[in-house]
């Protein structure tokens, strides 16, 4: 047996949720008006309100949600066999997951762009604001904690990355300037973007450096700081000059890692990449050895790529804010959703092509993630070769998925203290910044982010209890 068939269902379902239901959804519920004006004409000020085109603005919404969580929860879920998770990851993504993410957009955007805080203030009081903002600042936390590990990292063990990384950011940089200065056309822009990655992963295989450890037991803090440094200059910077155009040109190697393990998953009766993970294995696991039972356990293991409470925030903090017209809300918010629902999709299937050896393997060396990069690469060099190519491409697009996630992370912080101490020096968006990125930096290199982990599953879960809309 392959992944051919349960990937066919899955694409089948998806293209359902988004050419009819979502349509339906748009049609009966929203009743988008394309005259009305939206927030981004109606305030902008070239920082946080500026319209965008919607192919763009998809590229960023989908850049902006998708992170590690669609990537390390597949992984978790095998714990009770991969027919749970595949139907939760197809279940959750066609009934909840998008209709949640286009509504936070639309409930934003027809309330002057306000986010969770304003809107909570007018609708509950103050009491019921700073309780979710201060929810929210906690929730935040454990993102950065565990997200500034995990960049620092992917740096250290795969040497070379951290050119690529850097060839990136500088391809975001320069687009943001062709985009909104040179106003240059976005297809020659996206070309040049193109070009630009490519070379930054060649570089990064060519001058492999610095190597694996290179600071002994400093090397981890080094890079940590390496992370903070960027995540710093993303929050206080206009989100036109640095997280904007940087989210769009990462979406197209992010995307294409996607693309290429689903591709590699269609083609395994021909390359014949066979499925080694069992289909079920019970609902407690023996010893309960593992995260717990399979209710609630898995359904907070793979919350974003099925569902998460991060993308209300992030939809209504900033994609509504750069929405042109109201019409691209149904493309942005439910065709990224479920663009991100295909990334857990493909983690499954590079998880599910390795052994169960293989698998617990990686989890007695705690490299999870390494999992991820040994499986996408036999099912992508199973049809194009060249695995040592791919195995420094997937290894950039971890590294993407959370960097690009963790800045806009770092810069809602900042917002959020600045809701909360308007007249104090923590809600002075220097000040808040480096406060919170020491913090995240402490709780990463002591280690005490393991600690956190599942409390982001679970803190996402009660986020979509509490969010209004």
């Amino acid at each position: 047996m392959t992944p051919f068939w349960f990937i066919l269902i899955a694409l089948i379902a998806y293209a359902l949720a988004y050419f009819w239901y979502s349509k339906w959804y748009d049609r009966e519920v929203w009743k988008p008006d394309p005259k009305k004006t939206t927030p981004a004409h109606m305030y902008m000020d070239g920082v946080e309100f500026f319209p965008v085109s919607r192919w763009v603005l998809w590229g960023y919404q989908y850049k902006s949600i998708a992170a590690l969580g669609p990537i390390l929860g597949p992984f978790i879920a095998l714990t009770y066999g991969w027919v749970p998770a595949l139907i939760w990851i197809i279940i959750g993504n066609f009934f909840i997951g998008w209709i949640q993410d286009y509504g936070s957009i639309m409930v934003s955007a027809r309330n002057e762009g306000k986010s969770f805080g304003p809107l909570t203030y007018e609708w509950i009081g103050p009491a019921g604001r700073n309780t979710l903002l201060g929810f929210l600042l906690f929730y935040l936390l454990i993102i950065s904690a565990v997200f500034v590990f995990l960049i620092a990292l992917f740096w250290d063990i795969f040497p070379g990355t951290i050119w690529a990384t850097l060839g990136v950011l500088i391809t975001g940089i320069i687009v943001g300037q062709l985009i909104y200065k040179v106003k240059m056309n976005i297809v020659a822009i996206t070309v040049i973007a193109l070009v630009l990655v490519i070379v930054s992963i060649l570089i990064g295989r060519w001058v492999p450096l610095p190597a694996k450890g290179f600071l002994g037991a400093w090397t981890m803090p080094f890079w940590a700081v390496i992370c903070c440094i960027v995540l710093y200059i993303g929050s206080i910077l206009p989100m036109p000059t640095f997280i904007q155009p940087i989210n769009y040109v990462a979406f197209f190697p992010a995307f294409v890692a996607v693309l290429l393990i689903i591709i590699g998953s269609i083609l395994s009766p021909i390359t014949k990449v066979p499925l080694q993970q069992p289909a079920f294995t019970q609902f407690f696991p023996k010893g309960m050895v593992g995260p717990g039972p399979l209710w609630p356990m898995m359904f907070v293991a793979i919350a974003c790529g099925a569902i998460s409470g991060w993308h209300s925030l992030l939809s209504s903090s900033s994609t509504s804010k750069q929405l042109d017209i109201e019409t691209d809300a149904r493309p942005v918010g439910a065709g990224a959703m479920l663009t991100e629902g295909l990334l857990a999709l493909a983690s499954l299937a590079a998880f599910m092509v390795l052994t169960p050896d293989e698998a617990a393997g990686f989890i007695a060396k705690g490299a999870k993630i390494g999992a991820f990069v040994t499986g996408a690469v036999r099912l992508t060099s199973a049809y194009l070769g060249n695995p040592g190519f791919f195995k420094a491409f997937f290894s950039l697009s971890l590294i993407i998925y959370a960097l690009t996630v963790q800045t806009l992370v770092t810069r809602f912080m900042r917002l959020i203290a600045a809701e909360l101490f308007p007249e104090k020096p923590l809600g002075q968006k220097h000040i808040a910044t480096i406060l919170s990125l020491i913090i995240a930096w402490l709780f990463a290199i002591s280690g005490s982010w393991v600690n956190l982990w599942m409390y982001f599953g679970g803190a996402g879960a009660h986020a979509r209890q509490h969010i209004p809309g």
